[in-house]
């Protein structure tokens, strides 16, 4: 509990509602002091009670039934505990080293005469013979044959030649793969299942009866409820110090760091998308860019009213209307403010402002004056005009009051011989004049002719360009026409509205803007701007980090932006533009971009005028912003302490001058994106209040010895909190932490407990109050449905039990279930998972080939066989072979004369066994065919033909009848 704030004072008087919604409520600022009070109880039992019914049991009269009571009680305390490491480590190193250098040089020359002769000569004879003898005869047969052949080849071949083949080839291979793979896996699985099962059955069963004739009984059963009487009281203070917080603003740092916490306060759909973000994997993002504002398109000056207008780079400048003061334009008040007047008698018609000077003539005598910033002053070489002109380079000219162009010299007015109604100058000696409503450009002593008719006023800018108001021959209407730089042909213009003005008297140009005087005398600022050139350097993947930014800038804005990574430089706008002063910043290794500011100039219709980065490092100022006092017009955050790894934006051209008109980074951080940022920061005192929550005790006790609280009213010397406070939370509110706060000295703690005692009542008296706890106890009450339980005996009525009996038989029970409800646990524990560890392929490397040339160089058959031989080898072969073939064909001659002889042979010897064959039947009777077989044929089939003897019939037996006959005999 709070017990005081030292110093705080109310801020304002209770007297109303008090608005939650109030955005100006302020957080708690400074130590409040506070106490833990603990209490204590005592509890005394009172007595038991009934409680609530828990069941009512109805009897009808004579009603007898049957209760089982079932009492079941389960207890189940499983307790699991299971952490699961696992570590792998890839290294993967595999060195390949090669180097091949060959040089081959090799040079065939030959000399070769081939000389071939051959005498080839064959002869082949062969003869055969053959004869037979039969047994009945006799025959011959003979053959004969011989082949000669003789041949003779000769060959002469004779070649002479010189073939030299040189190569050389030099071939330097270097190649390196290196390749180390470890793995390295480790794993430590501790899974402890602890569990404990209790189970109870108790079946009780009763039978209950109503002995009753006449009344119904309800058995009612109630909780049986304990009461005591409990008294708490303060026992104990301890001291406690809150320290107020400071409420976070959340980046991708912060959220790297409290990612558990935050999502576990957050809502369901938010904790999904932080949980889901990922600080710790870089993305690249893009920083909106600072912009510079615009200014509007046109300007109305009310009260202004003006005869003559120019405009230079000193600015716009004109001749009041009323009393012809001269008047200049003021860009920081925006107004149209009056010159000083000294030296000036009299109003003037005409200005004309240069690099350094104003010329003007005055109303009274058309003479020529010059203003020096102060004073104005009669021209020393005396010169009077109706038109006046000046030029970028501070030349003067002027239409004479004979209409004739002058030029001022060194020491008067020079006479150029031109008539002319109005002049414009773009340059040195470069005069544009009008006559009579044509407009005509100097060129030497004559005028050229670029248009006409009808002009009536010219003016020129300072880039060179030249206006004209002419009035339509059609309409009467005065409208604008333009030359520009370097071109020879009228346009109508097509910048900020201007070609649809008309009523204008006169145009002036400076620094981008057109003034225009209506004939009316009113005054009209267009503010023309080019279009924006866009850039985008896009982050390179080796280029993390930037190391430096320079910036050019000068009075109207900044110029060019220069960014040095380590891969490369990007520039954009005038890098190292002239007048334009140079300011750097070099960043640390891996410094962020915590937010950056912009101040917006005039140039070009709205650049960039100064820019502050906010680096982890520092501050980086460039532009205006290192002087400034006034709010940038753009604060931007960069989402979280991000690296710049690119920059973005765009250019406007200004005259010869380019600026920057916006500008932005490409930032690599933490992947997270911006609506979890947003969110976290919209509810920053909600998740604030978790982080201070879950401190840890070490960053708490670091911050805390920093700092020291002496008491109100105490004169003890300071002590670093980190000696008195202990680091662990023992509450919080609001913006408060409270730690417990012990005492430097005993003396101080004695003090303090005797102003604060607990039996005192100073912080609450005792409180009695009574609780009732419910018991497992059961109380059943017995209740008829007039009065008492039993009836009163009425002679008159039957109730002689014995007569009659109650016949007390419920229907039996189901019988009740007591198997056990116990579950079984699963204690397996998961597997590991696949290695990642992997061995990246070898590239395979290129085969040497500088010795191919000398390979080339030993191959076999290199040079044409010039001597002939082969063609000689092939003749002889070729004689040989038909020597051979004659022999063969003798031989097969032969041998087909001996098989003649054979078969002449074969033929007598068959003739001869045929004759034997014809002459065995003769010898044995012409029978059997001329075989054994064919005459033990004969023989059986004889025997089977002879005629059986008949068999004799035995007498019958004396007294036995003879057996009929019947059939027939055999």
């Amino acid at each position: 509990m709070l017990t005081d704030i030292p110093g705080a004072k109310p801020a304002r008087a209770l007297t109303g509602a008090i608005d939650l919604g109030a955005e100006d409520l302020p957080f708690y600022n400074r130590p409040a002091e506070g106490m833990i009070v603990t209490t204590e109880q005592s509890w005394s039992a009172q007595g038991v009670t009934l409680g609530r019914l828990l069941h009512s049991l109805a009897l009808a009269p004579g009603e007898s039934t049957r209760v089982a009571v079932v009492d079941w009680q389960r207890t189940t305390r499983a307790t699991g505990s299971e952490t699961a490491s696992e570590n792998e480590v890839l290294f993967g190193s595999t060195e390949q080293n090669r180097s091949i250098s060959e040089v081959a040089n090799s040079i065939a020359r030959e000399e070769q005469y081939g000389d071939s002769q051959g005498v080839q000569a064959s002869q082949s004879s062969s003869s055969g013979g053959s004869i037979g003898v039969s047994i009945f005869g006799m025959g011959g047969g003979g053959n004969w044959s011989k082949s000669s052949n003789t041949g003779v080849a000769m060959s002469v071949s004779r070649s002479t030649g010189v073939k030299s083949v040189a190569a050389e080839t030099t071939q330097r291979i270097s190649a390196r793969t290196q390749q180390l793979a470890t793995a390295a896996r480790s794993r430590n699985m501790t899974v402890v299942r602890e569990t404990t099962q209790t189970e109870k059955d108790q079946v009780l069963t009763r039978v209950v009866t109503n002995y009753n004739h006449m009344h119904a009984m309800s058995v009612q059963y109630y909780e049986v409820v304990q009461v005591y009487s409990v008294t708490t009281r303060p026992a104990k203070l301890e001291r406690c110090l809150f320290i107020p917080l400071q409420e976070l603003t959340f980046n991708h740092t912060s959220l790297q760091r409290y990612k558990e916490v935050l999502a576990s306060v957050a809502p369901v759909d938010w904790a999904a998308k932080i949980r889901a973000a990922n600080p710790f994997e870089t993305a690249v993002r893009r920083l909106d860019a600072c912009s510079a504002p615009e200014v509007p398109d046109r300007q109305e000056f009310d009260g202004v009213e003006l005869a003559d207008i120019a405009a230079s780079s000193m600015g716009a400048y004109g001749v009041r209307k009323a009393d012809g003061i001269p008047m200049r334009f003021d860009p920081a008040t925006q107004r149209w403010n009056p010159l000083p007047t000294t030296g000036l008698s009299g109003g003037l018609t005409r200005i004309a402002p240069g690099k350094n000077l104003v010329w003007a003539l005055r109303a009274t005598d058309n003479a020529v004056l010059v203003f020096d910033g102060t004073t104005w002053r009669a021209d020393p070489a005396p010169g009077q005009g109706l038109r006046i002109a000046c030029g970028t380079d501070d030349s003067a000219y002027v239409v004479g009051t004979n209409n004739i162009i002058h030029q001022r010299g060194p020491s008067a007015w020079v006479n150029l011989g031109t008539v002319a109604d109005d002049l414009a100058i773009t340059g040195k000696d470069k005069v544009w004049y009008s006559r009579q409503g044509v407009v005509y450009e100097r060129s030497g002593t004559d005028g050229i002719r670029r248009n006409g008719p009808g002009v009536q006023r010219l003016s020129a800018t300072s880039d060179g360009a030249v206006w004209a108001v002419v009035q339509s021959q059609s309409t009467g209407e005065t409208m604008p026409l333009l030359v520009q730089s370097g071109a020879t042909s009228v346009i109508r213009p097509a910048t900020g509205g201007l070609q649809s003005t008309t009523g204008l008297a006169q145009i002036a140009s400076a620094d981008g803007d057109y003034w225009i005087l209506m004939t009316n005398g009113t005054v009209r600022r267009i503010m023309g701007r080019e279009t924006p050139i866009p850039f985008d350097d896009q982050p390179k993947a080796e280029s993390p980090y930037a190391s430096r930014i320079d910036v050019w800038s000068d009075s109207d804005g900044i110029r060019g932006v220069q960014v040095v990574f380590p891969s490369h430089t990007f520039g954009c706008g005038d890098i190292g533009g002239s007048g334009a002063q140079q300011a750097s910043y070099t960043l640390g290794g891996g410094d962020k971009l915590v937010s950056y500011e912009a101040w917006s100039g005039k140039a070009a219709r709205g650049s960039l005028a100064g820019l502050r980065l906010k680096m982890t490092s520092g501050v980086a100022n460039f532009g205006t912003a290192a002087t400034t006092t006034a709010a940038p017009d753009l604060s931007e955050d960069a989402g979280g302490a991000s690296t710049i790894c690119g920059l973005f934006g765009s250019t406007v051209k200004s005259g010869s001058r380019t600026y920057v008109a916006s500008i932005g980074f490409h930032v690599r951080g933490g992947k997270v994106p911006q609506a979890v940022l947003d969110h976290l920061n919209d509810n920053s005192r909600h998740y604030s209040r978790a982080v201070w929550a879950n401190a840890d005790e070490l960053t708490l006790s670091r911050i805390l010895a920093n700092y020291s609280y002496t008491p109100a009213g105490s004169t003890a010397a300071p002590v670093p909190l980190g000696m008195l406070l202990d680091p662990k939370p023992v509450a919080a509110t609001a913006n408060y932490l409270g730690f417990r706060w012990n005492f430097a000295s005993e003396e101080e703690r004695e003090e303090w407990t005797n102003s604060r005692k607990a039996s005192d009542n100073t912080f609450g008296a005792p409180a009695t109050s009574t609780i009732a706890i419910a018991t497992d106890g059961v109380f059943a009450e017995a209740v008829l449905g007039r009065s008492n339980s039993a009836e009163k005996i009425d002679l008159t009525r039957f109730w002689n039990w014995k007569d009659s009996p109650i016949q007390i038989t419920p229907a039996d029970i189901a019988p009740v279930s007591t198997a056990t409800r116990a579950q079984n646990l699963d204690t397996t524990a998961p597997g590991m998972g696949v290695s990642q560890a992997k061995f990246t392929p070898l590239v395979a490397m290129p085969d040497p080939n500088g010795l191919q040339a000398v390979q080339a160089m030993t191959t076999a058959n290199l040079f044409r066989d010039m001597s002939g031989l082969a063609q000689m080898s092939q003749v002889l072969s070729k004689g040989i072979e038909a020597a051979a073939t004659n022999d063969k064909e003798a031989g097969v001659r032969a041998q087909e004369a001996l098989k003649t002889a054979t078969e002449h042979l074969q033929k007598m010897a068959q003739i001869a066994v045929d004759a034997a064959g014809k002459a065995v039947p003769l010898v044995t009777g012409g029978a059997g065919g001329g075989n054994l077989s064919a005459l033990g044929g004969m023989l059986n089939q004889g025997i089977k033909t002879d005629t059986p003897k008949p068999t004799p019939t035995p007498a019958p037996a004396s007294g036995t009848a003879p057996a009929p006959e019947s059939g027939t005999k055999a």
